[in-house]
């Protein structure tokens, strides 16, 4: 009977090994913790952590690769932190330090500006507690975790974070055709020809492509705005000069100079900028000063555009909490059809619906004065469909759409 109850013992002591080895994986229920933060605090954090969507960063001062993510999880937490969610409450970054140095922890924090997160110090390195929970063995590590405690990725990209996140949004930003020219910046009628364009998003991650043509012009499709670009032009057998290379608008506006590269040029957009890439970009409207871009998809409407849904209604709330919350904002509304009917009935219908989504904000408490309307009927698709026939139907659900300009007065 002894040896019995010592084999079920030891049984029962390797199987407690295995599963503490065992390490966390998408699907699985984030461990509760306690973590050391600054001002010397320690704080207790268990998952779902404040119905928030959470981002878990392991780092540490003395290992450089890990230090070099900190900058764009910043501008991201930054960006991402208060964005209304589906079900969400917003985005938090927990970083925690896998270090003793108390100091040059403290001391990263400060120069690197890194105060979008919730600093917080494992202070035993891989022996701490929520290293071991967390089977973290090296840094970087990043968990992804969503507002149910349940994590959805580990080590994802940045850019495939800011897609996770913006995919449990109230409303998706909008996508649209980034459009420009490049000339000299000194003479705008030297013109950079056939010249290859790449396009970077801020975490130096390729979205696009392009060549100018034989007028210098060239054309992105499908980006998201609302977000700083890097553009970068191989253009060094083409253009030798001590006069920078410029980027204008389509309509010949310049927009900023492009500083000297290894192969070419290079021009850092900010997010501020990237709404005069567009076709349609209103200066006189905006005043330059974007606050959100952003778009509400698929709103079903009734009684031929008269009248919203009560799933309408929801997705407008969104919007609608965003105005009322900053009296200093404004918004454009765009509606989009598809080609299934005339350019008048197309636009007659996307006339009704601008008027009825203005008059749900204006019902709501949101002045009438801060709302603007543009009726596009079918002149600008999503995706190109020539006849009904050219498209799917989720083709024709992808252009029948509400885009909102939420912008600073």
């Amino acid at each position: 009977m002894k040896i019995k109850i010592k084999i079920i013992l030891s049984l029962f002591f390797v199987l407690n090994v295995t599963i503490a080895q065992t390490d966390l994986k998408p699907g699985d229920k984030a461990p509760s913790f306690v973590l050391n933060l600054q001002q010397n605090s320690i704080q207790s954090f268990s998952m779902p952590y404040l119905n928030r969507i959470v981002l878990i960063h392991f780092w540490s001062s003395t290992v450089s690769k890990s230090k070099a993510s900190n900058k764009f999880l910043n501008r991201l937490a930054g960006r991402y932190k208060n964005t209304l969610y589906r079900n969400a409450d917003g985005f938090e970054v927990l970083a925690v330090a896998v270090q003793s140095d108390k100091k040059a922890w403290n001391e990263t924090i400060n120069n690197d500006s890194l105060f979008n997160f919730t600093n917080g110090i494992a202070i035993k390195g891989y022996n701490d507690d929520i290293c071991k929970k967390f089977s973290v063995h090296s840094v970087a590590k990043d968990l992804l975790i969503d507002e149910t405690g349940t994590i959805i990725a580990i080590d994802p990209r940045m850019r495939d974070i800011e897609a996770m996140l913006d995919e449990r949004k109230n409303f998706q930003p909008v996508k649209k055709e980034v459009i420009g020219i490049l000339a000299q910046s000194s003479n705008k009628a030297e013109l950079l020809k056939f010249g290859k364009v790449y396009l970077f998003d801020a975490y130096n991650d390729t979205i696009a492509t392009a060549v100018t043509n034989a007028t210098g012009n060239f054309l992105l499709n499908d980006i998201k705005l609302n977000q700083d670009f890097i553009l970068k032009v191989d253009n060094g057998a083409d253009i030798i000069t001590s006069d920078p290379l410029a980027l204008y608008t389509s309509r010949g506006e310049h927009i900023l100079d492009g500083k000297n590269s290894d192969k070419g040029f290079i021009f850092y957009i900010p997010s501020k900028l990237s709404y005069k890439l567009t076709e349609d970009n209103q200066d006189a409207t905006l005043g330059g000063n974007i606050g959100q871009v952003s778009v509400v998809k698929n709103l079903l409407f009734k009684n031929n555009g008269t009248e919203l849904t009560p799933k309408d209604e929801t997705e407008l709330n969104a919007i609608y909490l965003i105005l009322a919350k900053n009296k200093a904002l404004n918004v454009d509304i765009f509606t989009h059809t598809d080609v299934k009917s005339d350019e008048k009935a197309a636009l007659d219908l996307t006339t009704k619906q601008a008027l009825t989504v203005k008059n749900y904000l204006i019902k709501k408490g949101v002045n009438q004065s801060r709302i603007k309307t543009q009726a596009k009927g079918k002149t600008e698709p999503r995706k190109i469909c020539h006849v009904a026939n050219d498209c799917a139907e989720d083709d024709h659900k992808m252009n029948r759409r509400v885009e909102f300009l939420v912008y600073k007065n």
